[in-house]
């Protein structure tokens, strides 16, 4: 036989238990620093998102369609993954909606998440941007 006491010791053990399991993946999604957008696997992607955080940046519509027109351009050539457009149109979204500094906040986070802010940096991306791109251009093709 339980006594009552043992009975609220196995109750509260067990509602802890639940607790932990529903808040770890809150944990995860949450935690700082956890990459929030895909890593891009181009060079000229990489050069896209410079010139899309400096469109936020000065608040620029026509580097944002410059942008577009880029994305546009990779996706033709098979150089930016569906997660990767994901990534850009989300910023887009935001900065065509007249939300400037939010989409800077969210430009930088996806530039964050490129260089591996308390991550290792995806493979490939090590090399310094095109003295184009640091002006904010896109680059030559």
């Amino acid at each position: 036989m339980t006594t009552e006491r043992e009975e609220g010791s196995g109750r509260s053990r067990w509602l802890g238990g639940l607790a932990g399991v529903l808040l770890l993946p809150l944990a995860i999604v949450w935690w700082p620093g956890c990459r929030q957008y895909e890593p891009v696997r181009s060079r000229e992607a990489l050069g896209l998102m410079q010139l899309l955080y400096a469109a936020c940046n000065t608040k620029d519509p026509a580097r944002l369609a410059r942008v577009e027109t880029g994305l546009d351009q990779l996706a033709r050539e098979g150089k930016l993954s569906a997660g990767e457009r994901t990534g850009f149109d989300r910023v887009l979204a935001m900065a065509k909606a007249g939300d400037w500094s939010r989409a800077e906040a969210a430009a930088f986070k996806f530039a964050q998440d490129q260089v591996g802010v308390g991550h290792p940096a995806p493979k490939g991306h090590d090399a310094p941007p095109s003295k184009a791109v640091v002006r904010g251009q896109a680059p030559k093709r």
